[in-house]
């Protein structure tokens, strides 16, 4: 409980559910909601789930800024009178609408939406003295399988040590008819998971892709790692990779999340503005980094040990001439310094380089060229380097066998 009454003394909160919590509750899954009109059917689903022995809620972040148009307004209050009536709720799962209108300009969006639903659920299970209970991360267009709510509980209680975790996805491509946009969502998913194997194939920690519907954490290391951010965009992406700094995030490969497809520009980045600006734009190929970065990072990271006891600029010399610039730029002698004096041997100092060498940073390198090449041939190009035989050349058909690879990942 320490992180998490800390938490609580240094982020002040008054409640906003009246409600006491149920003390069996396990899950709280929270949703931000911004002019979603088909959120009580999302409700309604996660309902239909097979319900565990312990208790849920569901906390729904109805928000919108100071300066929100009027249609906004009138669907935010429209959903909330939906919710505040819903009448289906039971002891062991139940549905909480949280006000957030007028928030302030700057700051309002997705990652404060996130972060008053998430530090409401911290609040929650504070009270019931249960810093292990379970926050998940969900969006109000998404769908979930049957096992959603059962399989998140069993697979944290079956791995007490789990801090967080991300679920399998796959983003509900049967619901485009348009051909561009399906290439657009088809080509965008196969992105995500083309990165997600380079850092794989590359060793870095932090292979695992940032999804705002897609994660979940235990209310102490939520705590622990200062809560989520207010970012209007990337929240998840800074929010977990805070997480996993301190140790890697597990996979919960048997729950899925089926995110939309939609085309959006909500955000300034993200699923939704990335297709849209495929869809609306003019290149006939999604070009991606070629997978020669993730060989330069697969090199540093396998000659990494020895940087322990060797001078820096004497290792730097053994890696591709663009990465050991990169590295000097960001300032790497420095940082080696004082990963050395903090650390009494090889691996300890290969997790402090990681802190360093974040998944920020690693994404700065491999963006920071302009070699790029359409995403089939790289994806196809990926697989063969981990071992694997194409079995096509189309974006459709590389993300089903990204798809399955993903499912029988080790």
């Amino acid at each position: 409980m320490r992180h998490l009454n800390r938490y609580l003394q240094l982020h002040p909160m008054q409640p906003v559910i009246d409600a006491q919590p149920n003390k069996n509750l396990a899950l709280a899954i929270v949703i931000p909601c911004l002019q979603e009109p088909d959120t009580l059917s999302l409700v309604e689903h996660l309902q239909a789930c097979t319900l565990p022995d312990a208790a849920v809620e569901i906390l729904i972040v109805v928000n919108q800024p100071a300066d929100a148009h009027e249609s906004v307004r009138e669907a935010n209050a429209e959903t909330l009178a939906q919710l505040r009536q819903w009448p289906a709720a039971t002891p062991k799962f139940q549905v909480h609408a949280i006000k957030a209108f007028d928030l302030p300009v700057k700051d309002a969006g997705v990652g404060m939406a996130r972060k008053i639903g998430m530090d409401e659920a911290a609040r929650r299970f504070t009270a019931i003295g249960k810093p292990d209970g379970i926050i998940v991360s969900l969006d109000a267009d998404c769908r979930v399988s049957e096992n959603y709510l059962n399989g998140i509980i069993k697979a944290f209680e079956k791995h007490p040590a789990m801090h967080a975790a991300t679920f399998s996805y796959a983003h509900r491509l049967q619901d485009i008819t348009d051909a561009r946009h399906l290439k657009a969502i088809t080509c965008y998913e196969l992105f995500l998971r083309y990165i997600e194997l380079g850092w794989r194939y590359a060793g870095l920690p932090y292979a695992f892709t940032s999804i705002g519907s897609c994660f979940a954490t235990r209310a102490n290391a939520y705590a622990r790692h200062h809560g989520m951010n207010q970012r209007k965009a990337g929240e998840d992406f800074y929010f977990l990779h805070k997480l996993a700094r301190e140790r890697p995030l597990s996979r919960i490969r048997e729950v899925y999340v089926y995110p939309s497809a939609r085309m959006s520009s909500r955000t300034p980045f993200g699923t939704g503005q990335a297709v849209s600006d495929f869809y609306h734009g003019e290149k006939p190929d999604w070009q991606v980094v070629a997978p020669k970065f993730f060989e330069e990072l697969r090199c540093m990271q396998q000659a990494l040990p020895a940087l322990f006891e060797t001078a820096t600029d004497v290792w730097l010399r053994r890696l591709p001439e663009r990465l050991a610039r990169f590295l000097e730029e960001s300032g790497i002698e420095k940082a080696t310094r004082s990963m050395r004096s903090h650390a009494a041997s090889p691996a300890t100092f290969c997790s402090r380089y990681f802190v360093w060498f974040d998944g920020l940073k690693a994404w700065r390198y491999v963006n920071r060229d302009d070699s790029t090449m359409p995403i089939e041939k790289a994806a196809a190009a990926l697989m063969e380097k981990v071992g694997a035989v194409p079995a096509g050349s189309t974006a459709s058909t590389l993300l089903e066998q990204f798809r399955q690879m993903a499912v029988n990942q080790d």
